[in-house]
Protein backbone atom coordinates (compact mmCIF):
# COMPACT_ATOMS: atom_id res chain seq x y z
CA UNK A 1 0.00 0.00 0.00
CA UNK A 2 1.50 3.57 -1.49
CA UNK A 3 1.71 6.39 1.25
CA UNK A 4 -1.20 7.87 -0.99
CA UNK A 5 -4.04 5.35 0.26
CA UNK A 6 -2.17 5.04 3.37
CA UNK A 7 -3.18 9.22 3.94
CA UNK A 8 -6.76 8.67 2.12
CA UNK A 9 -7.72 5.71 4.54
CA UNK A 10 -6.40 7.97 7.73
CA UNK A 11 -8.63 11.00 6.03
CA UNK A 12 -11.41 8.78 6.50
CA UNK A 13 -10.79 7.31 9.87
CA UNK A 14 -10.94 11.02 11.04
CA UNK A 15 -13.43 12.58 8.78
CA UNK A 16 -15.98 13.89 10.88
CA UNK A 17 -20.07 13.93 9.76
CA UNK A 18 -22.64 16.18 9.35
CA UNK A 19 -25.34 13.64 10.01
CA UNK A 20 -23.39 12.68 13.35
CA UNK A 21 -23.07 16.30 14.32
CA UNK A 22 -27.07 17.19 13.74
CA UNK A 23 -27.46 13.77 16.14
CA UNK A 24 -25.91 15.04 18.61
CA UNK A 25 -27.16 18.56 18.08
CA UNK A 26 -30.70 16.77 18.64
CA UNK A 27 -30.31 14.90 21.76
CA UNK A 28 -27.18 16.28 23.47
CA UNK A 29 -27.05 19.77 22.21
CA UNK A 30 -27.62 21.88 25.30
CA UNK A 31 -24.40 19.94 26.82
CA UNK A 32 -22.70 20.83 23.40
CA UNK A 33 -21.69 17.61 22.39
CA UNK A 34 -22.11 18.52 18.66
CA UNK A 35 -19.28 21.74 19.41
CA UNK A 36 -17.14 19.00 21.13
CA UNK A 37 -17.15 16.80 18.00
CA UNK A 38 -16.35 19.48 15.68
CA UNK A 39 -13.69 20.48 17.33
CA UNK A 40 -14.83 23.79 18.70
CA UNK A 41 -13.65 22.56 22.43
CA UNK A 42 -13.54 26.32 23.75
CA UNK A 43 -16.84 27.40 22.97
CA UNK A 44 -18.59 23.99 24.08
CA UNK A 45 -16.80 24.67 27.37
CA UNK A 46 -18.09 28.17 27.70
CA UNK A 47 -21.73 26.81 26.59
CA UNK A 48 -21.56 24.23 29.52
CA UNK A 49 -20.37 26.64 32.29
CA UNK A 50 -23.58 28.63 31.01
CA UNK A 51 -25.64 25.74 32.07
CA UNK A 52 -25.06 26.93 35.27
CA UNK A 53 -26.12 30.25 35.01
CA UNK A 54 -30.22 30.38 35.50
CA UNK A 55 -32.91 31.84 33.11
CA UNK A 56 -30.12 34.04 31.64
CA UNK A 57 -27.78 31.59 30.28
CA UNK A 58 -30.54 29.36 28.97
CA UNK A 59 -32.21 31.71 26.92
CA UNK A 60 -28.76 32.35 25.76
CA UNK A 61 -27.74 28.69 25.33
CA UNK A 62 -31.78 28.32 23.38
CA UNK A 63 -30.44 31.10 20.64
CA UNK A 64 -27.35 29.80 20.66
CA UNK A 65 -28.66 25.93 19.87
CA UNK A 66 -30.34 26.90 17.13
CA UNK A 67 -28.13 29.22 15.59
CA UNK A 68 -26.08 25.66 15.87
CA UNK A 69 -28.67 24.59 13.52
CA UNK A 70 -27.18 26.11 10.53
CA UNK A 71 -23.40 26.79 11.71
CA UNK A 72 -22.66 22.70 12.09
CA UNK A 73 -21.97 22.08 8.34
CA UNK A 74 -19.69 25.00 8.56
CA UNK A 75 -17.73 23.73 11.87
CA UNK A 76 -17.84 19.89 10.07
CA UNK A 77 -15.96 21.42 6.92
CA UNK A 78 -13.61 23.16 8.98
CA UNK A 79 -12.31 20.67 11.02
CA UNK A 80 -12.16 18.26 8.16
CA UNK A 81 -9.91 20.85 6.23
CA UNK A 82 -7.90 20.71 9.69
CA UNK A 83 -7.68 16.67 9.20
CA UNK A 84 -6.49 17.21 5.87
CA UNK A 85 -4.10 19.55 6.50
CA UNK A 86 -2.68 17.63 9.19
CA UNK A 87 -2.30 14.66 7.02
CA UNK A 88 -1.07 16.06 3.70
CA UNK A 89 0.43 19.22 5.17
CA UNK A 90 -0.96 22.86 4.79
CA UNK A 91 -1.46 24.03 1.08
CA UNK A 92 0.55 26.78 0.47
CA UNK A 93 -0.80 30.32 -0.60
CA UNK A 94 -0.19 31.49 -4.02
CA UNK A 95 1.88 34.61 -3.42
CA UNK A 96 -0.67 38.00 -4.26
CA UNK A 97 -0.47 39.28 -7.41
CA UNK A 98 0.31 42.66 -7.76
CA UNK A 99 -1.45 45.47 -9.92
CA UNK A 100 1.70 46.66 -11.33
CA UNK A 101 2.89 42.81 -12.51
CA UNK A 102 -0.18 42.54 -14.59
CA UNK A 103 1.22 45.20 -17.51
CA UNK A 104 4.34 43.18 -17.13
CA UNK A 105 3.05 39.65 -16.98
CA UNK A 106 0.77 40.36 -20.32
CA UNK A 107 3.80 42.01 -22.58
CA UNK A 108 5.47 38.69 -21.59
CA UNK A 109 2.75 36.81 -23.04
CA UNK A 110 3.04 38.49 -26.18
CA UNK A 111 6.55 38.12 -26.16
CA UNK A 112 6.52 34.54 -25.42
CA UNK A 113 3.38 34.32 -28.22
CA UNK A 114 5.55 35.86 -31.07
CA UNK A 115 8.65 34.37 -29.84
CA UNK A 116 6.67 30.80 -30.86
CA UNK A 117 5.53 31.70 -33.73
CA UNK A 118 8.84 33.16 -35.26
CA UNK A 119 10.10 29.37 -33.92
CA UNK A 120 7.56 27.81 -36.20
CA UNK A 121 8.20 29.63 -38.92
CA UNK A 122 11.80 29.07 -38.67
CA UNK A 123 11.46 25.30 -38.48
CA UNK A 124 8.65 25.00 -40.94
CA UNK A 125 10.96 26.89 -43.85
CA UNK A 126 8.10 29.62 -44.64
CA UNK A 127 10.27 32.36 -46.35
CA UNK A 128 7.85 34.99 -48.05
CA UNK A 129 9.23 35.75 -51.66
CA UNK A 130 8.07 39.41 -52.87
CA UNK A 131 6.61 39.80 -56.20
CA UNK A 132 8.83 42.35 -57.31
CA UNK A 133 12.90 43.42 -56.72
CA UNK A 134 11.65 47.46 -55.93
CA UNK A 135 9.55 46.25 -52.87
CA UNK A 136 13.35 45.80 -50.87
CA UNK A 137 13.53 49.10 -50.93
CA UNK A 138 10.38 49.69 -48.59
CA UNK A 139 11.78 47.45 -45.70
Amino acid sequence: MDTLQQKELLFEENEKSKAVAYLLWLFFGAFSAHRFYAGQTKSAVVRLIMLFVPVIGWAILTLLWLLDLFLIPGMINERNLKTIDMIYGPEKPAPAKKEEDEPKAIANEVDERRQKMLDDLRQTGYRKERPDPIAKLYR
